[in-house]
């Protein structure tokens, strides 16, 4: 089930297409596309945002904190593992929630009545339960974003840009959806999730925050469903885990993906690889380049040329001026990054581990103190060959070089 609008993308994203829809520069379809929702619901969303005044300001989610309906601590913990359960782990009955049952458990468990409403709010306050039917989204293809920093569009491409080493490298680029300007390209031997995590963290400490990332459907991205006859999956879409979007959900980014099989829609940044397959590699040759570092220094001048000096033959403007004209004007969507962000924390890879009896954990074939107590949850955040550091919820307990 996909998940809902407000836990899907950042407010001022939803504000930057419905301000586009009302002036006529999308149409319908393609507001709907891009937020991924129905007609009646873009129309609600649309006259809430007309709506919108200082004493109430625009918001995804209507409902307010109350007293009204709040749960005590053990009937909250006994409720998420009974929701948890719907939701992730049950087979025949996977997401089917009976709340009048789950009030009638709960009276037997805790000995007074409770009302299934208060279950259900609940559970949609959580984020277990949606109360939509399952939406298939659709490809967006085109959509002209009003200012620089409110889509950027991130991918990757295997070719063989170093001819000489006989091998195909990757290139992972990102490129700003308003100024085509190009805010991160790298040249790495392995795509890695921890590859596509050092891209965002160079472009986000460079340029700032973006409202949203457009993405294709990559395992890296997003947990996809490859249901087959010999395997079967607990976890639906979007359940899983990925790092890459604990990342970007940490710095309040919002995703957009991409239909099955229609990565080409992300049109603006496929432009780039091609033009950079028609250039890059025959640099490389040229100067019978070998290194991997050596080729980085050749694509950085190419990147420096195609956004301070050539025309965009779609805007017909340089992409840095557009960026830079757009900044003056006021349309920048990009946030400053906090100095305070732990972004080691952010931009690593995170394995969930529990304490041994003698308080360490294994890691690597070896034993690391963490100073905690036996069954103790904690989080090893892996900067790959370079550091691990070890965290007890938000708290960091050590740091070991490698």
């Amino acid at each position: 089930m996909r998940e809902r609008i407000h836990k899907r993308l950042p407010v001022e994203f939803v504000e930057e297409v419905l301000d586009s829809f009302n002036q006529h520069k999308i149409s319908e379809k393609e507001a709907m596309e891009l937020l991924g929702i129905k007609r009646s619901r873009l129309h609600q969303l649309r006259k809430r945002w007309l709506l919108k005044n200082r004493k109430n300001p625009f918001r995804l989610w209507r409902r307010t904190e109350s007293t009204f309906h709040v749960l005590r601590e053990d009937v909250r913990q006994w409720l998420d593992k009974e929701l948890q359960y719907i939701r992730q782990e049950a087979d025949l009955f996977r997401g089917k929630f009976n709340f009048a049952f789950l009030a009638e458990e709960a009276q037997k468990r805790f000995g007074h009545p409770f009302c299934r409403n208060s279950l259900r709010l609940y559970a949609l306050r959580s984020g277990y339960y949606h109360a939509l039917p399952e939406e298939k989204g659709k490809v967006y293809t085109r959509f002209e974003t009003s200012g620089p920093g409110a889509l950027f569009q991130h991918d990757s491409s295997y070719h063989l840009w170093v001819p000489h080493r006989k091998e195909k490298q990757y290139l992972i680029l990102t490129k700003d959806d308003y100024s085509r300007k190009v805010v991160g390209a790298r040249i790495v031997e392995r795509e890695t999730t921890f590859e596509h995590l050092e891209a965002v963290r160079q472009t986000v400490s460079t340029h700032g925050i973006p409202l949203a990332y457009y993405l294709d459907n990559h395992s890296i991205f997003r947990f996809v469903l490859h249901q087959g006859v010999h395997v079967r999956y607990k976890l639906r879409e979007d359940e899983g885990e990925i790092q890459f979007k604990r990342a970007l959900r940490s710095l309040a980014i919002g995703m957009i993906y991409t239909g099955k099989r229609q990565a080409q829609a992300k049109g603006k940044v496929e432009k780039i690889f091609d033009y950079l397959q028609r250039r890059l590699p025959y640099l490389c040759e040229k100067h019978k380049v070998k290194e991997i570092s050596q080729a980085q220094k050749i694509l950085d001048d190419l990147v420096s040329y195609y956004n301070e000096q050539r025309r965009h033959e779609e805007t017909n403007e340089i992409p840095i001026k557009r960026w830079q004209e757009a900044i003056k004007e006021g349309k920048s969507k990009l946030r400053s990054l906090d100095p305070s962000t732990d972004l080691d924390r952010i931009f690593s890879i995170h394995l969930q581990r529990k304490t041994r009896k003698d308080g360490t954990i294994m890691f690597m074939g070896r034993k690391w103190p963490t100073g905690c107590p036996e069954g103790t949850s904690i989080i090893l955040c892996l900067i790959p060959n370079v550091k691990f550091m070890i965290y007890k919820e938000d708290k960091k307990l050590w740091e070991f070089h490698l």
